[in-house]
């Protein structure tokens, strides 16, 4: 049982001291972070009619027998180089050939800084040696544990685990250190979302602020009717707003799957993007103090807070108002998988998980059902009747009714 199988496993009273000693256990040694010494090859020993390597690592050791003593050298040549390519290998080194492969696979800038971020919780030093034993790489996870959230440290985690993945299949590493590294706590999943009367009550509000020319309270109302993420507002220019601002054209700042044309259908957002937007140049961001330099999404966070505040409603963030476009959408009938789409996901699992409520699918759920009924019930009730007895026995049969 490794070391956080053991804190599960005590008694809640104990745990919070527990995971107190268990960090000052470690973080003595991960402080002074000294580079683990290279394994080392010894041999070949002759073994009867066969040859063998040992391989030894810390404390631990490894035998490899061979059949002739050419294969055992040839072996051991290979392994000192690999081990010698190992120790050489830093963290920094394995980050920027991981961001690289992401690249390939699609991933625009901003989620590559964000991952760069991301391993930096655990990896504040980039000069370290990628060569590490287990015991290390946990010590280095327990030490974030105190300094974020449970869901940041807990996708550090993550990440990490993912980067060491993919050197492992590289072959930049022997092993993913990580493998055995069990995350703490519990994240929440979701944000605080407005009741249906509260939103319309904050549509109210930022609809008659934006009347005013306050273009916050604009960008917001943009970004509740269509579900937009609070850079991809920021982002906007005067030519994505085509045909007369009745379509929207986002581009995408996180993946392929954020790049979307989406239908506004509100009149009253389409007239005042149009407002807003008279006199600019074609290139000229919509929402920004000159017109030219995106602001960072504080700005928008700083803005709600206070409008719910004038609003007298529950303090929620702007990426809740993408969660409750979510909602109020399924709410009225659409699909997940199509909310995933005008959300710029490429499955609705995400969605699903993170942005539409359960209420919001069972009542979905529910009406679509009752739809269906309501709709369908006269027509099935006389194709039934059409039937021979013979048939309705078969129908009856196939679904479980017994008379």
């Amino acid at each position: 049982m490794n070391a956080i199988s053991e804190l599960y496993s005590a008694p809640r009273s104990s745990l919070k001291r527990k995971l107190s000693r268990k960090r000052a256990e470690t973080k003595d040694a991960t402080q002074a972070d000294e580079p683990q010494e290279a394994p080392k090859v010894l041999g070949p020993y002759e073994n009867k009619d066969k040859w063998r390597l040992v391989v030894k690592s810390g404390d631990k050791r490894k035998s490899l027998v061979f059949d002739t003593v050419e294969q055992a050298a040839t072996a051991k040549s290979n392994l000192l180089a690999s081990f010698d390519d190992s120790a050489k290998l830093t963290i920094g080194d394995l980050l920027a050939q991981f961001i690289e492969y992401k690249r390939q696979r699609g991933c625009v800038d901003r989620s590559l800084l964000h991952v760069k971020h991301t391993i930096m919780r655990i990896f504040p030093k980039l000069d370290k040696p990628a060569h590490m034993s287990p015991e290390k790489a946990e010590a280095l996870y327990l030490l974030t544990v105190d300094k974020y959230a449970v869901a940041s440290h807990a996708i550090a985690l993550r990440t990490v685990k993912a980067m060491f993945r993919f050197a492992v299949k590289k072959k930049l590493v022997a092993k993913n250190p990580f493998d055995d590294v069990q995350s703490i706590g519990r994240a929440n999943k979701g944000k605080l979302q407005l009741r249906t009367d509260e939103a319309k009550r904050l549509t109210d509000f930022l609809t008659e602020r934006a009347s005013l020319g306050e273009w916050r309270a604009l960008a917001l109302l943009t970004q509740l009717f269509l579900g937009l993420r609070s850079s991809e507002v920021l982002a906007l220019k005067k030519r994505d707003l085509d045909c007369e601002a009745s379509v929207i054209v986002v581009d995408g700042t996180k993946t392929k799957n954020a790049k979307r044309r989406l239908a506004l259908d509100a009149p009253i957002v389409r007239e005042l993007l149009r407002r807003r937007a008279e006199g600019m140049k074609p290139d000229a961001l919509l929402f920004s103090l000159n017109c030219s330099t995106v602001l960072s999404a504080t700005c928008l966070h700083k803005a709600l807070t206070k409008y719910c505040q004038q609003a007298d409603l529950p303090i929620v963030c702007p990426h809740s108002l993408r969660g409750l476009h979510s909602s109020l959408a399924v709410q009225a009938g659409a699909s997940s998988s199509y909310v995933a789409r005008a959300l710029g996901h490429g499955s609705d699992e995400v969605t699903k998980r993170h942005y539409i409520s359960e209420s919001a699918m069972d009542s979905a759920r529910s009406a679509r059902v009752s739809e269906a009924l309501a709709g369908d019930l006269d027509g099935l009730i006389a194709t039934l009747l059409a039937l021979s007895p013979a048939q309705r026995d078969q129908v009856c049969s196939t679904i479980g009714y017994r008379r």
